[in-house]
């Protein structure tokens, strides 16, 4: 399935453009912290989106990350990224969602050190289980600065008893790190890897532009993605408004009509 970023106060363009091509929805509104410490606020946005009575367990929600680090050695900073972890567990499982996505957070810089990498392998594999078992929700986590797929992998190694664990693999992540080539992500992370996260960019920034608007390679991208038995796995649009989901789309039905099907 693709998806698609919403903004609740178009809801009902998107709600269309969902319907008209038969797309889920990634929320994007509750990793804010000023959000988050405002219940009020977000119970509303629930029922509103709640109210468009979308499918159950079929929408993704992107969980809290801004200063989001549960295996710190700080523990109070572990604590409260804890308590944001739990937060986003719980308003997935009340949107009905499928799953929610969290960063990974290993930090390249700091990864060849022995203390530090347990700390994050046992703290995030726990989290991922508690997670999972309390809310009903799977859990994916997400590249974003690793430079390489064999540490997500271990993860996922650890996590292949729970079957609501999985990998969200952001490619113009994947691209930006400039580690490990993209035929080895793919091969070390196939059979873990259960959402895509998807934008363009010129190979230097992550610019979140619409597909086709930079230089990635999608052509190689989808390749693999299929080569892989990958093409039946969800699939974010990554892109915010609708002139870039449009234009998103419209390069997939172009370039790539089998993952639109």
């Amino acid at each position: 399935m693709i998806e698609i970023i919403p903004e609740i106060d178009r809801i009902e363009e998107y709600q269309e453009l969902a319907e008209q091509y038969s797309l889920g929805f990634e929320y994007n509104d509750f990793f804010a912290p000023d959000l988050l410490d405002d219940r009020e606020a977000v119970r509303e946005k629930i029922s509103r989106y709640r109210q468009l009575g979308r499918p159950e367990k079929t929408d993704t929600m992107h969980g809290a990350f801004f200063d989001i680090v549960p295996f710190s050695w700080d523990s109070g900073i572990s604590r409260h990224s804890l308590y944001r972890m739990q937060q986003s567990a719980e308003i997935a499982a009340g949107l009905g969602c499928r799953a929610v996505i969290f960063h990974a957070g290993l930090r390249p810089e700091f990864a060849g050190n022995e203390r530090y990498y347990r700390n994050w392998l046992e703290t995030m594999s726990r989290v991922a289980g508690d997670l999972a078992n309390q809310w009903d929700v799977e859990i994916y986590y997400e590249n974003v600065e690793e430079k390489s797929p064999a540490q997500l992998r271990e993860l996922a190694d650890r996590l292949c008893g729970e079957s609501r664990f999985g990998i969200c693999l952001d490619v113009a992540h994947m691209i930006l790190t400039g580690g490990a080539a993209p035929e080895e992500w793919f091969g070390g992370l196939a059979p873990c890897i259960r959402h895509f996260h998807l934008n363009d960019h010129h190979l230097q920034t992550d610019e979140h532009l619409a597909l086709g608007c930079g230089n990635i390679d999608w052509k190689d991208i989808f390749e693999k993605i299929g080569r892989h038995g990958l093409q039946g796995k969800s699939m974010l649009l990554e892109v915010n408004g609708l002139e870039k989901i449009n234009a998103s789309l419209e390069y997939l039905q172009k370039n790539c009509p089998q993952f639109c099907a």
